[in-house]
């Protein structure tokens, strides 16, 4: 039985000249075995948002995905955002601002599903704040953590195939990818307990 590849670090695939092939916009630079991710940009507007993906969308047959940055640096505005996207997203914006893009943005606390407008949801996070994204596969909900705290639901109904994302905007931010290669902050095998019992019961 093949294996169905995780997400396990940011994708450096080469950049196709359409924007909407772009696996990674070219304001954003990796380093650190491309779990870390840096704004190389001018960030005057936010049309100089540039996002990543992951390598790989996470598989449906997961049940549940979860995946934490660490912000190193909100550089000077933190203009970040953390969630997920389709293949085809636009990645000169920001997660959550297009059609199948979903984020939770540090700078106000937002969540934003697919539309420039966002919705009150969780604190704004800064440098040293450890954010997770959760994305239940089984009903197509996501929720956040912060420090290890459940934020709750951020968006329901999710299409599958979604890919990790970030998203950056204004000069000095850098973040940090966990996709599992070190302990979380959040108890995330104690969420999938519950999950279990909730599937089951």
């Amino acid at each position: 039985e093949e294996e169905t590849p995780l997400p396990r670090c940011w994708s450096t695939k080469p950049v196709p000249p359409n924007p909407l092939l772009q696996d990674k916009y070219n304001y954003i630079g990796l380093s650190q075995s491309n779990l870390r991710v840096h704004y190389k940009g001018h960030g005057k507007t936010h049309k100089d948002a540039s996002s990543v993906r992951a390598t790989h969308p996470i598989p449906a047959s997961c049940g549940l995905y979860y995946f934490e940055v660490k912000i190193i640096s909100k550089g000077r505005d933190g203009y970040m955002g953390v969630g997920l996207s389709a293949q085809g997203v636009n990645m000169n914006r920001l997660p959550g601002w297009d059609k199948h893009s979903y984020g939770y943005h540090g700078d106000d606390g937002h969540s934003f599903c697919s539309s420039g407008t966002g919705q009150a949801y969780g604190p704004t996070f800064t440098t040293g704040d450890v954010i997770g994204c959760g994305i239940n596969l089984i009903d197509g909900s996501c929720f956040y953590t912060k420090n290890g705290h459940h934020l709750g639901i951020a968006f329901q109904d999710l299409p599958s195939g979604l890919y990790p994302t970030v998203g950056l905007q204004t000069p000095g931010e850098v973040i940090d990818a966990n996709f599992g290669q070190e302990p979380f902050k959040f108890d995330i095998e104690g969420e999938m307990r519950e999950l279990r019992r909730k599937t089951q019961g």
